[in-house]
């Protein structure tokens, strides 16, 4: 990402990759009394400050903002149809511009796959929200986490009281199931239980090349085809038990793979419409769905989003949009300061690669060694709480990066 000119301040670095997207959103507007810009920015402080409210965020940090809107014109402006369309244009163009490194890049037989781990979220209801049979109901969102680069998007909001996962799945449709990936890769969606449904999975493999990787679920029916050839000699597939082409009982050809976890002996079968992947990348796939439960725990855990902004379904959307941009800009200027400034946590990567090795140790002695694609060590899968604490203060202080970068390298070096 190149501009003409170098951020002075961890500000204008941390917002730099959003320069010019709002202006080129097509329901971008003039208003000069809260502009498209100003909401953006507002709503990513918003994420990154964990108010307990819109009102105490607007007492707390409003002052710190040139034209900060009214507490009426702030909540008119979560609601407004127009100004969430522009966020959604302004997340999906700030992830088509990121360039980071991809996490995949040492499993060959993904190179012509893009690769997504999917699930719902939930959280409590706005303040103001109606009651049902006396209690409020939580409000839930279905996020897309990119393996390769962490980045994340929104997908659907819960609609009624409870809505199913797949229902929200089905409304996104398989051409939204590709989130913006151009024609050629593969697109691979981990989802767990709740995102089986074998219709679904057929159209959304002709109509777009959609496939989806799942758990086996209890009570699924289905005949035994041929059992696969799979190189039994790669240490990826250390683990992997058995690799089957089945039927369901509606026609549907599917892939079953047996998996027992070196660590805890635990059993687990996993079921695919992709039958190119190796069973144990495919393995390794499913076990990576767990990196978007670890984000959904740094929004909650760490951005302190617990709760709906508002009651609106505009407003709900909204913030999901926001909390995906401001999850992506911390990756996306986490990535920056590495190989610009190489600020990097490494205390952390070397406590993560002692586990990874103690481990892996464990499983070699105790005659089940792992899978290699489980040794050695990886990037961590969510933010460190240093690095956003760290961040709050800086831009709140207007420190210059040469300035703030050394005091975060002190912290990374701090147990």
């Amino acid at each position: 990402m190149n501009f003409n000119s170098l951020p002075a301040t961890v500000d204008d670095a941390f917002f730099l990759p959003l320069k010019g997207l709002v202006q080129a959103s097509p329901h971008h507007q003039t208003c000069p009394e809260f502009s498209d810009e100003n909401m953006l920015r507002l709503g990513v402080f918003r994420v990154l400050e964990t108010s307990a409210s819109g009102r105490a965020f607007l007492q707390e940090h409003g002052p710190r903002f040139p034209k900060t809107p009214a507490h009426g014109h702030y909540f008119s402006t979560l609601r407004s149809g127009r100004r969430l369309k522009v966020l959604r244009d302004v997340s999906r163009a700030l992830i088509t511009r990121a360039t980071l490194p991809s996490r995949m890049a040492h499993i060959p037989e993904l190179a012509n796959y893009r690769c997504f781990a999917a699930d719902g979220h939930w959280h409590k209801a706005a303040a103001h929200d109606p009651r049902h049979d006396g209690a409020k109901m939580a409000v839930g969102h279905l996020y897309s986490l990119s393996l390769e680069t962490h980045l994340l998007r929104h997908l659907a909001t819960a609609q009624g009281l409870h809505e199913h996962d797949m229902s929200a799945l089905k409304r996104v449709m398989p051409k939204g199931l590709r989130q913006g990936v151009p024609q050629g890769p593969r697109v691979l969606v981990v989802y767990d239980k709740a995102g089986i449904d074998f219709d679904y999975w057929q159209r959304c493999r002709k109509e777009c090349a959609v496939y989806f990787l799942s758990r086996v679920k209890e009570n699924m029916a289905y005949d035994w085809i041929d059992e696969r050839e799979w190189d039994r000699t790669d240490p990826r597939q250390r683990g992997v038990t058995h690799d089957r082409r089945v039927m369901n009982r509606d026609g549907h050809v599917l892939r079953i793979i047996g998996y027992t976890d070196p660590v805890g002996g635990e059993a687990f079968e996993f079921v695919t419409n992709d039958m190119d992947l190796p069973p144990g990348v495919l393995v390794e796939l499913y076990r990576r769905r767990w990196e978007a439960e670890k984000v959904f725990d740094e929004i909650k855990n760490k951005l302190g989003e617990k709760k709906a902004w508002a009651t609106s379904l505009a407003a709900k959307e909204a913030q999901a949009q926001l909390v995906c941009i401001t999850h992506n800009l911390l990756m996306i200027y986490e990535d920056r300061l590495e190989k610009e400034h190489g600020v990097r946590n490494e205390a952390e990567d070397q406590r993560r690669a002692k586990r990874a090795e103690a481990v892996a140790e464990a499983c070699e002695q105790a005659g089940s060694p792992l899978s290699t694609l489980l040794q050695g060590a990886r990037k961590a899968t969510q933010c460190s709480v240093k690095f956003i604490r760290w961040l709050r203060q800086s831009i709140r202080d207007k420190l210059a990066e040469t300035t703030a970068t050394p005091r975060l390298m002190a912290l990374y070096a701090s147990l």
